[in-house]
């Protein structure tokens, strides 16, 4: 069994695939990111189209490395005049991941950093999860791969796979 950890944004949404039966080898860990940044004065086609783009990128990359659960960020819409494209890609990325047979499980990631972390740090939380995973032998390019990466150990914990967790101090 292999779960996908999903972070999606529209300029970097990234994708970590992570087996099961990992136990920790991060040799065994595959990641995808995808987006593209469009002008300011892009038609609602051009929008449509990098949306389609990235769902399909992200459905080919769950298909190449078998996934069978998909783990998803939960909506943080830090941008409000982004928000709609936001949800406009989270569904079209969601639907095409049932349409590929993927069971989904929608994550907050407050819950995926508190399990990695022990706690929800109000400032800094990428670059703190950036660096947890990165004491564990992590070696990703990006801090969307990393959030991704976080959103996969929450899934790996609910699937009885093998994740880093904290207790709070």
């Amino acid at each position: 069994m292999v779960l996908l950890g999903l972070d999606l944004s529209l300029t970097a949404s990234a994708a970590v695939a992570v087996p099961l039966d990992w136990d920790g080898q991060w040799s065994r860990v595959r990641t995808c990111v995808v987006g593209e940044k469009l002008r300011r004065d892009a038609t609602d086609a051009e929008r449509a189209r990098r949306t389609e783009t990235i769902a399909a990128r992200l459905v080919g990359f769950a298909r190449a490395v078998s996934a069978t659960h998909g783990f998803v960020e939960g909506y943080a819409f830090g941008q409000s005049t982004a928000a709609h494209a936001l949800g406009e890609l989270g569904g079209v990325v969601r639907l095409e991941l049932v349409r590929a047979g993927i069971e989904l499980h929608t994550v907050p990631m407050q819950s995926a950093r508190k399990l990695l972390l022990g706690r929800c740090p109000r400032e800094g939380a990428k670059v703190a999860v950036c660096a947890a995973l990165r004491a564990a032998g992590a070696r990703f390019e990006s801090l969307d791969e990393y959030d991704a990466a976080a959103v996969a150990n929450f899934g790996l914990s609910e699937l009885g796979g093998y994740c880093f967790g904290q207790v709070a101090a």
